[in-house]
């Protein structure tokens, strides 16, 4: 499915070529801003990170522990505002993916935690844990943020699905036994907390790289007043009618053109409706598209085409560029996007301030 945004600028240049030798109306149509025309570009927006994490990404990538289901992130963990390094090295159940920070003029190693390359986040109460779970048991781990780092809470172990087969369940809380009431007590006070699946975010191409460093964190800087005011005004008559509090959304440039998208997931299950809103000429447009098991789009850097899997491996695509669909297969540039804030009026707001 291809949607255009050229017929905006197509009309603009025919009236402008009409109009040449009337000052007057040349003078009128100077002064109206153009409303796809950005501040700035993405690339050019300069952060002090940057530097040291591209240079560790480059490392990683030509490393031995570099495979093709290796995958990294640039989020923020810390609620500080600058966004830290995460690198995953599989999705093996046993991989755990690595932080890091600058502080400094030092990029250094914040926490190592997850599995199958990914943790879960908490935004709200800084903390970051997984939980794996096998035939007949559970394991799990929690870590809270002090004084600049992640470090173990407590860790969990059950064996509770192994009932039917006559073991004894057990429930343990840092390698010692407690009771039913005591085990659930320690993991929902985590768990009925809102979250965030982190991690594996980018593919380990060069594209991937150049975008997550150089344009992901830049939309502030990017995006014009007036442009932030339409996509506020927009979200929030969105947000007034939607009724998942598990909804998410998140800034991408689905097209390659310097100015963002905004992505609204409606939830983190199997299908779930995504919708991409976008600014044109007359205000602000939308598409919608469904998401993948988790909720998520799928966006390929060199084709500018999103998509998402549907239950039997089949791929729905979409672009808002000229490039075709019809015979679409994914390249090794690829960002999985759409949940990376909360969908809420504050989030909105910060966004877009």
């Amino acid at each position: 499915m291809k949607i255009y945004r050229s017929a905006y600028a197509i009309i603009a240049a025919s009236l402008l070529a009409i109009t040449t030798g009337c000052s007057k109306t040349e003078n009128v149509l100077g002064s109206q801003p153009d409303p796809l025309a950005v501040k700035v570009s993405p690339e050019s927006v300069v952060f002090d990170w940057q530097e040291e994490y591209q240079n560790k990404l480059e490392q990683f990538q030509v490393s031995a522990a570099c495979s093709t289901s290796s995958m990294f992130d640039i989020y923020d963990v810390t609620n500080d505002g600058v966004p830290e390094l995460i690198i995953s090295p599989s999705d093996d159940v046993s991989a755990m993916c690595e932080v890091y920070s600058l502080i400094g003029n030092e990029l250094t190693k914040i926490a190592i935690c997850g599995s199958f390359g990914e943790f879960v986040y908490f935004p709200s109460i800084l903390v970051i844990g997984y939980e794996y779970s096998g035939e007949e048991f559970t394991i799990g781990e929690y870590q809270t943020y002090i004084d600049g780092f992640y470090g173990v809470d407590f860790d969990y172990f059950t064996n509770m699905n192994s009932a039917s087969s006559g073991a004894v369940i057990r429930y343990e809380i840092n390698g010692e036994g407690v009771s039913l009431d005591e085990f659930e007590e320690r993991i929902n006070a985590y768990q009925n907390e809102d979250s965030f699946k982190v991690g594996r975010k980018y593919t380990f191409s060069d594209d991937s790289i150049q975008y997550a460093v150089h344009c992901s964190e830049s939309w502030s800087e990017v995006l014009t007043d007036a442009q932030k005011k339409k996509f506020k005004e927009k979200l929030s008559d969105v947000l007034a009618s939607t009724s998942s509090a598990d909804s998410a959304f998140e800034l991408v440039d689905l097209d390659g053109n310097g100015l963002p998208e905004v992505i609204v997931s409606s939830g983190s299950l199997e299908e779930m409706p995504v919708n991409v809103y976008y600014l044109s000429g007359d205000g602000v447009k939308e598409i919608a598209a469904t998401g993948d098991e988790n909720g998520y789009l799928h966006f390929d850097i060199k084709n500018n085409v999103f998509y998402a899997p549907d239950h039997a491996g089949n791929l729905r695509s979409w672009s808002l560029s000229s490039e075709s669909t019809s015979s679409f297969k994914p390249s090794d540039s690829l960002i999985v996007c759409g949940r990376k804030y909360l969908f809420t009026s504050d989030n909105i707001k910060l966004v877009f301030a």
